[in-house]
């Protein structure tokens, strides 16, 4: 169920406000990306920009003096809100917030997240990315989420008053505004729109420009950087910066060609190219080259129109795979449902009931076209689990998704009471680790007293067909678990159907 169907307004309507029609069932995987805030043309989001940097010179300030688990918890640990729909949630909406850890790094981390040493046009709160351990797009979407709270409860409270039956608002109080003056954030009161959550409560939702979302990495971020690595070596206008680092990188270059005259190696072009791109990576790690980041940023800034272009691009396609695939394999599913009727007594049973119904829809009813889109494959093992969300209407049993009880993630898990359990691992035959998921599994059915699981595996070339074939002849486990496995078959040019 999406937004428009929930409250019973047009599209078109949310469309024209410049919000995204959010779905109700499972979170959108498109983020906030702060530098499309700032290359805004927009007043309302250039303060929004200014508010983002004043609280983060707030932070920097407070924390001169040592900085207490108490102050960590105030201003660093930001809940999810996960009321706006987006994010990695594949049922239902619940996300993991920024978390302890995260919360820590941006805190010792601050002097170099506000650091702009004279080069970049402003201060970016996603800075922080670029020195983070892990991918951290949906951290910093929740952070910003959190902090311009007020602007988007205002948003959708203005789309609400003018577009929503009164019987679907009721109000709310949230946390929204930071007082800089009282150190603390004042709660609100706001007209929202909302539905009734699984236990049984009001929940608020939020509405979200899609001007301010993407898909992919936030612009300012480690992947970018590395794509960028030309431009920003040869982007240093600074004499004194541009002899420093080409000065580290020949002493690089220059042990690198003493080895290799040792070793009588040849030196070819492409091996000099590497070396001195790694140097600069090597560079990036030390204190005393701090400000490469900042000449990376000033680009950023620069190409403030390419990238409001490709983010609107990355938002149209991911809202038309969404969309599309969505509401067109929910039709499919419904024509479909009337060849399977439910007959399952073990948990185990359901499961592959379920997932031979989609087995079926995907092959024989020409759900495998969905998984296209511009003849182009677009499905990646999470998307499959959002797919396989929408044969679970009606079910008595209850499933679960990607739950984390200390060994991992499990894919999905059907139970009926505590002690009738089965897991399910969904996987594509491009993985390079396939034949790995058995021992996968049996980690995951120790620590949620499961005593057997079930193993979808999806392949979409004849390459991979020929992959899976081999390892049913070559692989034991494979061959142990056959009895076990499910493949579906998502070929757009295949002879037959797969059956196994």
């Amino acid at each position: 169920m999406y937004f428009s169907e929930k409250f019973g307004i047009e599209k078109s309507l949310i469309e024209k406000y410049g919000a995204i029609n959010i779905s109700l069932v499972c979170d959108l995987p498109l983020f906030i990306d702060p530098m499309l805030i700032f290359n805004s043309k927009k007043k309302e989001y250039k303060k929004l920009h200014d508010y983002l940097i004043k609280f983060f010179a707030f932070l920097t300030d407070k924390s001169k003096s040592e900085v207490k688990i108490d102050d960590i918890m105030a201003y660093f640990m930001f809940p999810e809100i996960k009321n706006n729909w987006l994010g990695y949630s594949k049922v239902g909406n619940e996300g993991r917030g920024l978390g302890t850890a995260f919360a820590h790094f941006l805190s010792k981390n601050l002097k170099f997240i506000m650091a702009d040493n004279g080069i970049s046009k402003s201060k970016h709160v996603e800075k922080a990315l670029l020195i983070y351990d892990g991918n951290g797009k949906d951290k910093i979407s929740d952070l910003t989420v959190n902090l311009i709270l007020d602007y988007l409860a205002t948003y959708t409270q203005k789309f609400a008053k003018q577009y929503i039956d009164p019987k679907y608002i009721d109000y709310f109080y949230l946390d929204s505004k930071f007082n800089f003056k009282t150190q603390s954030f004042e709660s609100i009161e706001y007209e929202l729109p909302y539905i009734i959550n699984k236990k049984g409560e009001k929940e608020y939702v939020l509405l979200t420009p899609y001007d301010i979302l993407r898909e992919d990495d936030p612009a300012i971020s480690k992947s970018n950087l590395k794509h960028l690595y030309s431009r920003v070596r040869n982007g240093i206008s600074n004499e004194a910066h541009r002899a420093q680092l080409n000065n580290y990188i020949s002493i690089a270059v220059k042990k690198y060609k003493l080895s290799q005259h040792r070793k009588k190696k040849k030196i070819t072009d492409a091996a000099l190219e590497s070396i001195e791109r790694k140097a600069f990576f090597q560079a990036l790690k030390e204190k005393e080259f701090a400000w490469l980041y900042d000449y990376f940023i000033k680009i950023i800034e620069e190409s403030g129109a390419e990238i409001n272009e490709q983010a609107m691009q990355e938002c149209v396609d991911q809202i038309e795979r969404f969309y599309k695939t969505s509401e067109e394999l929910k039709s499919l599913l419904l024509a479909n449902s009337k060849n399977y009727i439910a007959t399952s007594n073990t948990a185990r049973e359901e499961l592959l009931h379920k997932i031979l119904f989609l087995k079926d829809t995907i092959e024989n009813n020409e759900g495998y076209k969905l998984l296209y889109h511009k003849d182009v494959c677009i499905t990646n093992e999470d998307n499959l689990e959002r797919l396989f969300r929408f044969t679970l209407d009606g079910t008595p049993f209850d499933f679960n998704f990607d739950a984390n009880n200390g060994n991992g993630e499990y894919d999905i898990k059907a139970s009926k009471g505590s002690a009738d359990k089965c897991l399910a691992e969904l996987k594509l035959a491009s993985n390079s680790r396939l034949s790995h998921i058995f021992e996968q599994t049996k980690t995951y059915e120790k620590a949620n007293k499961c005593k057997e699981s079930l193993y979808v595996i999806f392949f979409f070339n004849d390459d991979e067909k020929i992959k899976i074939d081999n390892l049913f002849r070559k692989d034991e486990n494979f061959k142990k678990n056959k009895d076990s496995i499910v493949l579906i078959d998502c070929r757009k040019n295949r002879k037959s159907a797969s059956k196994r």
